[in-house]
C-alpha cells in the first residue's frame, strides 16, 4: 500500500519542483538558440511583442586572498539590448538581439522601463 501511494504521489512532488524552480529563473535567458536569439523567462503578462529587453551580467570583484572573499559587492552591467519577437505563454518569449555582445544561459535580463 505504502508503494503505491510514494508512486502515485510522484508525479506531484516533480510538478510541485518544476513550478517552484521557475520562479527563480525569472528574468534570465532560460535556452539561447543562437547568437542573436534566446528564449527568455518573461511573459505575457510582464511583456509584449516590440518590448525592449536589457541583457545585463554580475560584475563581481576579484577575490583578495588575504580577506577570503570579495573586496566589494557585484554590480550589473548592461551587456546590450534586444525586442521580443514571440510570447510564448506567460512564462517564456523569445528575444532577438543585434548581435553585437554575447549571451549565455542564466543571463540577466529584464524590460527596459519607459
Amino acid at each position: 500500500m505504502l508503494k503505491k501511494i510514494v508512486i502515485l504521489s510522484i508525479p506531484f512532488i516533480l510538478a510541485s519542483c518544476a513550478s517552484t524552480n521557475h520562479k527563480y529563473m525569472r528574468g534570465s535567458v532560460a535556452m539561447k538558440l543562437d547568437n542573436k536569439t534566446a528564449h527568455v523567462c518573461l511573459g505575457d503578462n510582464e511583456v509584449q511583442p516590440g518590448d525592449k529587453i536589457l541583457f545585463y551580467y554580475n560584475d563581481c570583484e576579484q577575490v583578495d586572498p588575504e580577506v577570503g572573499g570579495l573586496k566589494g559587492l557585484c554590480t550589473l552591467k548592461k551587456l546590450g539590448t534586444g525586442k521580443v519577437t514571440k510570447i510564448h505563454n506567460s512564462h517564456y518569449s523569445t528575444v532577438r538581439t543585434d548581435g553585437s555582445f554575447k549571451f549565455k544561459e542564466g543571463t540577466l535580463v529584464q524590460r527596459e522601463k519607459l
